[in-house]
């Protein structure tokens, strides 16, 4: 079965076109999950099974790979990605009342993705900005010292953001 890629950009390719592009054997798998999840912005379960088929692995190895690092996603994200630290710093300062104010603000699926599909939102492990805690990731921008407080005004700043 070929399940086709579509990228961001409109081109079109398949899991055996990017195995034969990708001719590095030892990095190949991850490589291809990398292009994946560039064009597509997450890794669609077809598409894990097509790679892991080609590469001679099970499902469940590869899904472990890709549920091992964060960068990999296996659901769509909304257009603008927060992520909340947790890590003992942010912890301490606050965090928890800023993801519980996100998920108020945002009306927040069990997916962590608003109803309008703007925003998801993940709580992640330390983003080695702890003198600068707590802090949020927005859309790969670290922001420090951030107050519950100051969620509205970041959420209706976003969703005027036209990209």
């Amino acid at each position: 079965m070929r399940v086709p890629i579509i990228s961001e950009v409109g081109g079109v390719s398949c899991v055996d076109e990017l195995w034969e592009k990708m001719s590095e054997p030892g990095g190949r798998v991850i490589n291809i999950l990398n292009q994946i999840q560039k064009d597509v912005g997450f890794i669609p379960r077809a598409l894990l099974a097509e790679v892991a088929s080609r590469a001679g692995l099970a499902e469940s190895q590869l899904h472990g790979l890709v549920s091992f690092f964060s960068s990999y996603r296996t659901r769509p994200t909304g257009k603008h990605l927060i992520s909340v630290c947790y890590g003992t710093a942010c912890y301490a300062r606050g965090a928890p009342l800023i993801y519980e104010r996100l998920v108020e603000e945002l009306q927040l699926d069990a997916d962590g993705t608003s109803p309008d599909g703007l925003f998801t939102v993940e709580q992640v492990y330390c983003v080695g900005a702890c003198s600068r805690a707590p802090v949020i990731v927005v859309d790969n921008q670290v922001m420090g010292r951030v107050k519950a407080s100051e969620v509205p005004f970041l959420v209706r700043k976003l969703r005027n953001t036209r990209d």
